[in-house]
């Protein structure tokens, strides 16, 4: 597998993720609501959980009857992740991999592939893509979100009111591509890369692998691409 410096500081962080995941707002309030509603009915479908975490995403899935294959290159949030299946009783495979190199998964094997919050972080976003391409069935679909790039510019910050409200969030240095390391929220001892690239990263990326782009919904950034 790939060792890069996402997969590094992903795995040094992982407990530190699995302590608050459970907790975690915007995952069980916004993201995992909308990213259902988005697939609809899984029941049967082959779906890759790609940058699975600790598989709080994997598990809701199997549990609506969907064949569910978790990939993350965090050795110890895979751990995690088996285990909390096995405890849920509920058989979904779990692959340590990095998401630029799935080894093991076959061409063409998957209906759906599920990507939150997670091609944000990686290294080689390109190769990723590709080998999300890769895995896909003719037609079928990648549903991602990220954090709208707009929030990560390397100098963006919100700017204060006289009477100290905010007021509106200052954007600069957009188009420079940037890693740094950051805590995920103040409760996290663990920093991890974090990346920022321009949103035309993202979507040319997947125009020139032979995606089409379905749905675009901002602010934590939602696309559905089918690959064509």
């Amino acid at each position: 597998m790939p060792d890069d410096s996402s997969t590094r500081s992903w795995n040094a962080a992982a407990d530190d993720w699995v302590a608050h995941a459970d907790e975690n707002d915007y995952r069980n309030f916004f993201l995992l609501p909308r990213m259902l509603r988005m697939l609809g009915n899984v029941a049967g479908r082959n779906i890759l959980d790609l940058g699975c975490g600790e598989g709080g995403y994997s598990r809701e899935l199997a549990q609506r009857g969907a064949r569910v294959t978790g990939v993350d290159g965090s050795e110890r949030l895979i751990e995690i992740a088996r285990e909390r299946a096995r405890a849920a009783k509920l058989d979904i495979e779990y692959v340590c991999a990095n998401a630029s190199a799935l080894e093991g998964l076959r061409d063409e094997s998957f209906d759906v592939v599920m990507a939150a919050m997670s091609l944000m972080d990686v290294e080689d976003y390109p190769a990723a893509v590709r080998e999300v391409h890769r895995v896909l069935v003719a037609g079928g679909e990648l549903l991602m979100s990220i954090t709208h790039p707009c929030f990560t510019a390397p100098v963006s910050h919100w700017v204060r009111d006289a009477a100290g409200g905010l007021e509106v969030f200052a954007v600069d240095r957009y188009f420079d591509r940037a890693a740094w390391e950051d805590q995920i929220t103040g409760r996290f001892r663990t920093p991890v890369i974090r990346r920022h690239r321009p949103l035309e990263d993202y979507v040319a990326s997947l125009l020139e692998t032979g995606f089409l782009l379905r749905v675009r919904i901002p602010y934590f950034l939602f696309m559905r691409w089918q690959k064509v």
